[in-house]
């Protein structure tokens, strides 16, 4: 008679886009590793064994990634946006510096009085 060994406990994690990908975390006490192995359908197709310490910075970096997903994400900024306000700005400065620099006023005084010269001499 054959006895076939159970596979030792582990953890399943499939794939987000179909069940044909899984990754398999299978713990090894007695070499103090714990073991990743990727699989394809039913094909294991790769494995890594990692020190206790080597999953402590595998699971701080998932931790991360986990983080930065929870964190709501920026709203898009379109151009249009961005040149409406561009725009804004630059009239808001304009006026600012024609109406508060002492050479402003002499520009828009002598403006105004050049355009009642030019309406009195083209008037008569």
């Amino acid at each position: 008679m054959t006895v076939i060994a159970l596979p030792k406990p582990g953890r399943w994690v499939w794939d987000a886009r179909d069940r044909t990908r899984a990754l398999r975390v299978s713990p090894h006490p007695e070499q103090g590793l714990l073991n990743l192995s990727l699989w394809r359908d039913d094909v294991c197709v790769g494995t890594v064994k990692l020190r206790p310490d080597e999953v402590s910075g595998l699971v701080a970096a998932l931790s991360d990634g986990l983080a930065r997903l929870a964190a709501p994400p920026a709203p898009p900024v379109r151009a249009a946006d961005v040149v409406a306000l561009e725009t804004r700005l630059a009239a808001v400065e304009s006026r600012l510096a024609t109406d508060r620099l002492p050479v402003g006023r002499l520009v828009r005084s002598l403006a105004g009085q050049a355009q009642h010269r030019i309406s009195g001499l083209l008037r008569g």
